[in-house]
């Protein structure tokens, strides 16, 4: 069924059903630019690199195995009572 059928074409569009408005100094440019936002000043480009300090790992792995630890103990604490 979908073999017979057109296929469908998108319509172009010819232009805007509006006019443009004239480019005058008004009070809606001053409007338009009071909602501008202000530049940003430059970005620092700043060097990617790799870091090599791992210090961290350490104190992230005794946390783990302490909270493991508690929540084990917690476990077969709770095995006895119930």
């Amino acid at each position: 069924m979908a073999a017979t059928r057109s296929p469908r074409t998108r319509r172009r569009a010819t232009g805007s059903p509006l006019p443009r408005p004239a480019h005058t100094e008004g009070p809606t440019e001053a409007i338009e630019r009071a909602h501008v936002a202000p530049p940003k000043p430059a970005a620092r480009v700043r060097e990617h690199h790799v870091t090599n300090d791992f210090s961290y790992v350490h104190g992230d792995l005794a946390a783990v195995a302490a909270i493991g630890a508690v929540a084990l103990a917690f476990i077969v604490g709770m095995s006895f009572i119930v």
